[in-house]
């Protein structure tokens, strides 16, 4: 059931990282090296760089509840050691704890102290749900503002042939507010879209438009 109406919220701070050949910094992101290096050595690329797109935002304002979301979590981890498991080798223990999707959540706990936190992995429809979670915690006067970070990878090699595998991947977090106004940009689907909306914020765009995601119930 849809909630029948486009929804804006306002970015208050933000900050991405875009990978295809090489990483590209935009907004307030930060280098690895702010990252505690205890940690650092210990996070694989995904929540690595989840982290180095939140924390920047959560330090401008500590104790800001954090929604993180992605299409399926860190897919890289998981074909990895699902691949070691088929070849019969040892499991990397440390790779294991932050294959979970909530695995960036914890590791930014773990660098600084935040309020609750909220992890979503709901394929295409991931990032509207984490605004839609983040609107109505904002809306309801749950919260005067929320971190949403969101992490659409390209597909591992194992999975190019079934996915889009030219478009780069995108690690984005904004901090968000209720709007007053109208939107300066209209959310599009997919990574593409994501793109797009980091190009829109780094040229000066921040009431951010969405469709809330469509949900359908079925019995178990």
């Amino acid at each position: 059931m849809a909630l029948g109406r486009s929804l804006v919220l306002e970015t208050a701070a933000w900050a991405a990282l875009t990978s295809a050949d090489a990483v590209e910094q935009w907004g307030a992101a930060g280098a690895a090296s702010e990252i505690p290096a205890a940690l650092r050595r210990r996070l694989p690329p995904f929540s690595r760089d989840m982290v180095r797109c939140t924390l920047p935002l959560l330090r401008e304002a500590p104790q800001t509840a954090v929604i993180a979301s992605g299409t399926r979590g860190d897919l890289a981890s998981t074909v990895k050691l699902l691949t070691d498991l088929a070849a019969g080798e040892l499991l990397s223990p440390a790779l294991f704890a932050f294959s979970v999707h909530n695995a960036p959540a914890g590791a930014l706990s773990l660098c600084l102290p935040s309020g609750d936190h909220t992890a979503l992995a709901g394929g295409e429809g991931a990032f509207a749900a984490a605004l839609t979670e983040a609107y109505a915690r904002l809306a309801t006067g749950e919260a005067d503002s929320v971190i949403v970070s969101h992490a659409e990878e390209r597909d591992p090699e194992f999975y190019e042939h079934l996915g889009d595998h030219r478009t780069p991947g995108v690690f984005l977090a904004l901090r968000l507010t209720l709007a007053e106004g109208d939107a300066q940009h209209k959310l599009a689907p997919g990574r593409a879209g994501l793109i797009a909306l980091t190009q829109a914020l780094q040229a000066g765009a921040r009431r951010i438009g969405f469709d809330p995601p469509s949900f359908q119930a079925r019995a178990a």
